[in-house]
């Protein structure tokens, strides 16, 4: 899995940014990608584990999940 950064995520849109912890670009994200349970949302500023998948617009962050920080 990769490592990467919340740059954004809209609460409201229900979709965000991840920046890859290696190659700095950002991937988009979707709210149904969160793999927690209950409320899936994302904060600005935390660590995720994610993998990438091809979506309709490019690449986009697929099974995502909160970092052991």
């Amino acid at each position: 899995m990769r490592l990467g950064i919340v740059k954004q995520f809209d609460q409201n849109s229900s979709f965000g940014f991840i920046e890859d912890e290696q190659n700095h670009k950002s991937y988009f994200v979707f709210y149904t990608a969160i793999k927690e349970e209950g409320y899936r949302r994302l904060q600005v500023g935390q660590k995720v584990k994610y993998q990438l998948a091809q979506g309709k617009n490019g690449l986009q962050c697929v099974n995502v999940y909160l970092a052991d920080v």
